[in-house]
């Protein structure tokens, strides 16, 4: 057995290097984290030395992995770095309570148990755990073990069918299985664990090299404007970024194509009142003969007292100028888009933060054959988010973002691994507009068909497809989560029932 120490390393590199970081990632790796997990709760000598170090091991764990918290936290609030440090570790702290639930059910009920019960108990408790992750003080779902793999698509498509809390939890409980296998020195389960693996990976694969058909393929160009973040909300330097996404968008007269897609806020005012650049913009769309998605804020008549309401806001202009519909961002960022509850000094603290209203209203942005179910920024990482897209009839998903605030640093790609997730549970294309990158176009099968470089103005174009089925996941999307959290109950009562028979 090892000390808590090594252990407590490995969980850090295995999270921290399995997931996607600007150093080396090797996917794989993330199976130590839980694997971690379990063997500290098995070894503690009570369940509080079981819940702190599990504690410990999350908070270092995702601390390692969401450094870049701290980035939007100074930059965006005008916080001093020395404050903006505890933006991620009062996050990972949060999160490390998740891990410390679980080793805690470890020591309870798992130190004397067989490795099948190991394996079927930590799948359901994971799986829990990470749903409860996107709910819990608004849900920040980032740093699955699911979406470690999105490098890997092969080794994804089970996404498709059990949804990426399923497939967390089913790599989850594969480690913990392997692991109490190998501490029970069981030929046969270190077996049976072997091939169990290698019947997932392989049918995995076997369902990747599938091709991902399309009822329409349709050519599409993403504006990505590298606007600079310290630059962009100054009205000094407004005319020249919407010249730079102008200048850039000219490009498409030469390249027909069907949609044109600009980036979250990519203009910084109010386009639909703007005098001065909604006629410019109205006559792009014009003379390219296509439609245009804009990121933009917008507002509407006031409610609850308030004057206006502001909205993070994506509009659809269409290829004769006319400003069509839109969609208003739902899940907002808390600190980032609105205070969620009273916070001391706060306007001294988080100079910058909005005051965006979330959005009721989901209905598809609908412009020819299209379909565009809308996701603005973080929201493509929330499954039921794009779950309720296609449920609306979405046949294309489009991810507007400006991941501008988090510089060069892990956030971006790991943004887009769970974007990937997104493409994979629906069965859908992904249009990914950012203002720095990463843009990208990702197939139903999680492949990414195009990317632009990161932090360079430019076009990209490239093809999507429109489609209209549904996977399995979608179809027995709520029955799997019912499901995962039925099975949590059961075995917790039915650890606790066995429990208190040994005592007696």
């Amino acid at each position: 057995m090892l000390q808590f120490a090594p252990l407590l390393a490995m969980g850090t590199v295995g999270l921290a290097i399995g997931s996607a970081n600007t150093i080396y990632q090797l996917p794989p790796l993330i199976l130590l984290f839980p694997a971690c997990l379990y063997l500290i709760g098995i070894q503690a000598e009570s369940g509080s030395v079981a819940f702190r170090r599990g504690l410990l091991t999350g908070l270092a764990a995702y601390t390692a992995c969401l450094y870049w918290i701290a980035v939007p936290f100074a930059e965006q609030t005008a916080m001093p770095w020395y404050l903006a440090i505890s933006g991620p570790v009062a996050v990972s702290f949060a999160m490390g309570l998740y891990a410390a639930a679980f080793s805690l059910f470890c020591y309870k009920f798992l130190r004397n148990a067989r490795p099948c019960y190991v394996g079927v108990s930590t799948f359901f408790l994971w799986g829990t755990l990470e749903l409860a992750r996107g709910f819990v003080l608004s849900g920040f779902p980032w740093a699955s073990l699911a979406a470690a793999f999105s490098d890997w698509p092969a080794f994804v498509q089970p996404v498709s069918v059990i949804g990426a809390e399923g497939y967390s939890a089913l790599l989850a409980a594969l480690a913990c299985y392997i692991t109490a296998a190998m501490i029970a020195s069981s030929v046969k389960h270190s077996v049976s664990a072997l091939v169990a693996l290698a019947l997932l990976f392989t049918s995995s694969y076997c369902s990747w090299i599938q091709p991902a058909d399309a009822t329409a393929n349709i050519e599409i160009a993403m504006v990505q404007g590298n606007i600079d973040q310290g630059a962009k909300w100054d009205k000094r330097y407004m005319r020249g970024t919407v010249e730079r996404y102008v200048t850039l968008s000219e490009q498409v007269f030469n390249h027909p194509v069907e949609l044109v897609i600009w980036p979250e806020t990519s203009m910084p005012f109010y386009l639909q009142s703007n005098r001065e650049y909604l006629p410019l913009i109205r006559r792009l769309a014009i003379t390219s003969k296509a439609p245009y998605l804009i990121g933009t804020p917008g507002y509407a008549k006031g409610t609850d007292g308030r004057k206006y309401d502001i909205f993070n806001r994506a509009y659809l202009i269409d290829s004769e100028g006319l400003m069509l519909s839109w969609y208003d961002k739902m899940h907002l960022v808390p600190f980032g888009e609105y205070i969620p509850f009273y916070v001391p000094f706060a306007e001294e603290l988080l100079q910058g933060t909005g005051t965006f209203q979330p959005g009721t209203v989901h209905e598809p942005i609908t412009v020819g054959n299209l379909a565009l179910g809308v996701l603005i920024c973080y929201e493509a990482t929330f499954t039921e988010l794009a779950q309720d897209r296609v449920e609306q009839g979405a046949n294309l998903l489009v991810n507007i973002s400006n991941d501008a605030w988090f510089g060069k640093t892990a956030a971006p790609k790991q943004h887009l691994d769970m974007t990937v997730l997104r493409a994979v549970e629906q069965g859908r294309y992904v249009a990914r507009a950012t203002n720095t990158g990463i843009t990208a176009i990702i197939d139903p099968k999680g492949n990414i068909t195009t990317q632009g470089k990161s932090f360079r103005a430019d076009v990209i174009f490239g093809t999507v497809g429109t489609r209209t089925g549904f996977t399995i996941y979608h179809r027995l999307f709520s029955l799997i989560r019912a499901l995962l959290i039925a099975g949590a109950i059961a075995v917790l009562a039915y650890s606790i029932y066995t429990n208190k028979k040994k005592e007696i």
